[in-house]
């Protein structure tokens, strides 16, 4: 179901998605139109001026069916005051998220803010309820999506436990990837260019995703970005200086169909703990998948490619999930791949994902070209000669400072993008 809020009646967008008007889902607040915004749902929302906790119910979903819910929000000074607000989220009672606006225009209908869950529900329906935090910011929401996943995705999570996206990554793509091209309503962002990766497109007239059981899109795993040097280093994750538990899904497919002398192989780490069980060896062809969960990372932790000695040729990456996890059964460093195609489980290669406009973000304005590049949800990534760096998404779920981060190439230090406005960014040359 998408509900438009603050609207009534119903529409089908270009996407062929049915939207509903959100009466007989909440009984408070006051529902309004944005004057001069046209495209929908953001023409409309719906803002709570009173109450501590205003909350959407009866959202229908199938029990205990792991289910993707993502709520929107586009400001655009709806209320005159120049005075974006911050809120917290709770969906369906337990799991909890921090909603952070910073700019009250953005004069762009395709950029927003969002925040999204991954868990199974208990019961036939959901609630979704927007807290007060400040007594001066009233909590806001322009639409709520929800969509059934596929049973053994995210097979690993718990019955009580919930995965907040901090950010989904297409590595190579030069466009947003989204539903109906992935039919569970994921978007993922495009890592984009940089000077020191090479986007790669798979010579395989397709891929079998079978083997990774998150099922990502092949669309995805018909692109990569490879290093130019023997590792990848990916930095300045989305994550708050304090440090969370996290769910990592790597995505690899082996674009070429090697010789018999070549071979590419790599081990990957988050900080000091091995993704996965061995040596990642992407199968052409085919998707691998690999799972990294429990592990406590903060926005100064690192995920590194580092190829092996007997590789031939640099590490790759297809895609990338990052999430928290909410209600964790554990805080321990629980390792876990699935679906294996040589030594990983299948899977794809992703590297950064995307909330802000996945998750806080914004969406779809195009920049030039910084020494890299960042890719829509105010995610950026840049690169030294071994390593690409993720510029922090401005994530509705866990505010993160309007800081510049930095690259490191040796003694060198770079400056990048503020990540402002989460916005994507697209390379006008295209190296595949």
């Amino acid at each position: 179901i998408s509900i438009d809020c603050g609207s009534t009646g119903s529409y089908v967008d270009s996407n062929n998605v049915k939207w509903v008007g959100d009466e007989g889902f909440v009984t408070t607040g006051e529902a309004m139109k944005i004057p001069n915004v046209v495209t929908m749902p953001f023409n409309t929302l719906r803002y709570f001026p009173t109450g501590q906790t205003n909350c959407y119910t009866n959202i229908p979903v199938t029990k205990l069916q792991k289910t993707l819910v993502r709520t929107k929000f586009y400001y655009e000074n709806y209320d005159g005051n120049f005075s974006p607000p911050s809120f917290d989220l709770v969906y369906d009672g337990k799991h909890r998220d921090s909603m952070k606006i910073t700019e009250s225009l953005l004069n762009n209908e395709e950029t927003f803010y969002y925040s999204e869950l991954i868990f199974a529900p208990g019961n036939e329906s959901i609630s979704v309820c927007l807290l007060r935090t400040s007594p001066s910011d009233n909590p806001f929401i322009s639409s709520i999506e929800v969509y059934s996943l596929d049973v053994g995705m995210y097979a690993d999570l718990g019955p009580s436990e919930g995965l907040i996206t901090q950010q989904r990554t297409t590595c190579g793509a030069k466009e947003t990837i989204s539903y109906p091209l992935d039919p569970y309503g994921r978007p993922w962002y495009p890592l984009g260019a940089d000077a020191t990766l090479a986007d790669l497109t798979t010579s395989a007239p397709s891929i079998d995703i079978t083997g990774a059981s998150n099922k990502p899109p092949e669309v995805v795993m018909s692109k990569a970005s490879s290093s130019l040097g023997q590792s990848i280093r990916l930095s300045n994750l989305a994550l708050p200086l304090t440090g969370l538990p996290v769910y990592l899904a790597l995505y690899f497919s082996e674009p070429q169909s090697l010789g018999r002398t070549q071979k590419r192989s790599f081990n990957v780490f988050l900080d000091e703990t091995q993704v996965g069980s061995g040596p990642i060896i992407p199968v052409f062809g085919k998707a691998t998948q690999v799972v990294l969960r429990d592990v406590v990372a903060t926005s100064g932790s690192q995920i590194v490619f580092q190829s092996t000695g007997d590789s031939v040729l640099p590490p790759i990456i297809n895609g990338v999930e990052l999430f928290s996890i909410s209600n964790s059964r554990n805080g321990g460093g629980e390792n876990k791949s699935s679906g294996g195609n040589n030594h990983s489980s299948s899977g794809n290669n992703v590297s950064g994902g995307g909330v802000k406009n996945n998750g806080g973000k914004k969406k779809k304005n195009k920049l030039p070209l910084i020494l890299g590049v960042t890719f829509a949800s105010a995610f950026a990534i840049l690169s030294s000669t071994v390593g690409a760096i993720f510029l922090r998404k401005r994530q509705n779920a866990k505010p993160h400072p309007n800081t510049t981060p930095t690259t490191s190439t040796g003694n060198e230090t770079g400056t990048g993008m503020s990540p402002l406005v989460g916005q994507q960014i697209a390379s006008d040359t295209d190296h595949s």
